[in-house]
């Protein structure tokens, strides 16, 4: 039985570059970098957010899209206007969506596209 998300990896240009947006803008606290393989780790709570480089030609498709990876925050408006101010790159701005939840988008510095998420109050985590 599947009990919890492991990982989720996502596929970017420069890992050094990468590592600086998701380490300095975003805050997230690094986990480890493994320079041989070329992975980077973050600490995401009960899951780890990682990224790679394309290991060949078919993987660098996968830099540059739609992600599906969102980011649970307690305070939507001042993780926003907060990651504004250290020049993150937002394509939506915080919305109420109808189901109760406020999601925001944004962008890592190789056009991959995630969530900033506010759950409604009392939503399980």
């Amino acid at each position: 039985m599947i009990t919890q998300l492991g990982n989720v990896t996502v596929v970017v240009k420069d890992l050094g570059r990468s590592l600086k947006f998701y380490r300095d803008r975003l805050g997230l606290r690094l986990s480890f970098y493994d320079k041989q393989h070329d992975w980077v780790c973050f600490d995401g709570g009960r899951t780890s957010f990682s990224l790679t480089v394309p290991w060949n030609k078919k993987a660098k498709k996968l830099v540059g899209v739609r992600t599906g990876v969102s980011f649970q925050v307690d305070d939507i408006e001042r993780t926003y206007l907060g990651l504004k101010r250290k020049r993150v790159k937002f394509t939506l701005k915080p919305r109420k969506e109808r189901w109760g939840g406020i999601v925001a988008n944004f962008e890592d510095p190789d056009g991959n596209k995630f969530f900033l998420l506010q759950m409604p109050s009392g939503f399980a985590k």
